[in-house]
């Protein structure tokens, strides 16, 4: 196996969360001897949820070894012999006590070589490796010996692979019935996928008792509060499936499923804190619309009242203050209310535009970025201007550099009778603040009752998202 990206060094956000050693009378001890590797160092590495780092290296001794070891306990987990210079690695188990064991294995055929001495952990999980590499290497011959061959005999080699498919699957409940409060064998346990049952009904029904069976049974092949599995690379691929491909991806959906996940892990806090942190960075990092829903509640529910006691208080206040900000214009929400001016000074209400669409259109002189989507604008306002459909633009210069967007309108072809063109030299209608504009352009569809439907979508996405928005909302009320 190949570590594309290992990180040298601890997660700095997390290491104060992770106990990454406990002080006992023995602490961990592991002596590693590997056959065909000619280099004098050793890494020792270690899963934390979605990545990989390195603990500590270890130059080769006199007689052969590689030895690790220090006077504190490491976590349970998986961890990793990284081999240089390619990062290649061999995985192998540490539970939460007896620490101290040898391993010699042979670089180039790991599964079938590995040699165990004081793991009783580390044999079954080799004995189960060396099983399924066996059996990897029957199914490619069969997939082999398909080429070619005629369709009789590939059908066979079909029900040969089937076999040899169930034949492995018995293999695995057999081990995790054996092995099952071992960590091999939580391991090997959460590698194994639910089995639906069938349902009765037509297709469409049966389709759908299938996804809430499969959704109700997700985890049931794992404890997700076992902190063991946090430094594993089973756990976390799992909870992000779950997340991001298993519920529906609705923020709401989302929120729920994220609380309840949650609230099963509060009574392991390395887990709790590990994942409230990785949701919120997650979600304060997403490019998917809407989903700043989520990292305001995160942010709102977890760190504003309190349950973040790790965090520094002048970052709680940050995310607390950016919650703030985004709530009232998340989707779904009436958009704020502001007066700006046009070219003589008058005030226009947003909410006074009589227009099916409000698209709000904010925008600054010297923003590289809006002269890209400027051409994009106009051609929108031309194609919709006859739909029901107006353009609410406001140039964001201030002060002295407010008579720049007049200017600045004309060399884009804003005109007048196309676009509404507003400024606010000195921001009385606050709409910086209420639109969270911190960069521009920034865009906002907003429905005839000011309701957000849409918002931060490119310019030259304007015309196809608005086609979808305006056929879903046709639909919407025809039912």
């Amino acid at each position: 196996m190949r570590l594309n990206a290992l990180i040298f060094g601890l997660l700095c956000c997390l290491s104060a969360s992770v106990a990454f050693s406990q002080k006992t009378s023995e602490g961990f001890n592991f002596r590693v001897k590997l056959d065909n590797y000619n280099q004098d160092e050793l890494l020792l590495g270690f899963y934390l949820g979605e990545k990989q780092y390195v603990k500590d290296t270890a130059r080769i001794s006199p007689d052969g070894y590689f030895t690790f070891s220090a006077d504190t306990l490491l976590p349970c987990g998986v961890y990793l012999l990284v081999m240089k210079p390619e990062n290649t690695y061999i995985q192998f188990l540490v539970s939460g006590d007896k620490q101290q064991f040898t391993l010699q294995v042979d670089a180039g055929k790991v599964a079938e070589t590995m040699k165990v001495k004081g793991s009783e952990e580390n044999a079954v999980f080799y004995e189960y490796l060396a099983f399924l590499s066996a059996r990897r290497v029957e199914a490619e011959a069969l997939r082999a010996q398909m080429a070619g061959a005629s369709e009789k005999d590939s059908l066979k080699r079909v029900d040969d692979l089937a076999q040899l498919d169930k034949t492995v699957k018995e293999y695995q409940k057999s081990f995790v019935k054996k092995h099952g409060n071992k960590l091999a064998g939580k391991i090997v346990n959460a590698a194994i996928e639910p089995e639906l049952p069938k349902f009765e009904g037509d297709e469409e029904t049966a389709r759908k008792s299938q996804y809430y069976w499969y959704r109700a049974h997700f985890f049931d092949n794992m404890d997700i509060t076992d902190v063991c599995l946090l430094n594993s690379p089973v756990l976390h691929p799992r909870i992000d499936q779950y997340i991001t491909k298993v519920v529906p991806q609705h923020p709401d959906s989302i929120c729920m499923e994220i609380d309840g996940l949650l609230r099963q892990m509060k009574g392991s806090p390395d887990l709790y804190k590990y994942y409230l942190i990785h949701f919120l960075n997650f979600y304060a990092k997403s490019n998917i619309v809407g989903m700043d829903a989520v990292y305001v509640h995160i942010a709102q529910e977890y760190y504003c009242k309190g349950d973040a006691n790790w965090a520094k208080k002048e970052d709680i206040e940050k995310i607390c203050d950016n919650s703030v900000r985004l709530a009232p214009i998340l989707i779904g929400k009436t958009a704020p209310e502001i007066v700006v001016f046009d070219r003589e000074g008058q005030p226009q209400s947003l909410w006074g535009v009589d227009a099916d669409y409000t698209v709000v259109f904010f925008w600054d002189p010297e923003c590289s970025h809006c002269k890209k989507a400027a051409p994009h604008i106009v051609d929108f306002a031309a194609k919709f201007k006859d739909r029901g459909v107006k353009v609410f633009a406001v140039c964001t210069a201030v002060g002295d550099k407010e008579p720049d967007c007049w200017k600045s309108m004309e060399e884009k072809g804003f005109n007048d009778g196309l676009i509404m063109n507003f400024s606010d030299p000195k921001l009385r209608s606050r709409f910086k603040q209420l639109y969270d504009v911190r960069a521009t352009p920034q865009i906002f569809i907003l429905s005839r009752d000011h309701e957000i439907l849409l918002k931060r979508i490119g310019a030259e996405q304007l015309p196809t998202v608005m086609e979808e928005l305006m056929k879903f909302q046709a639909e919407k009320k025809g039912k």
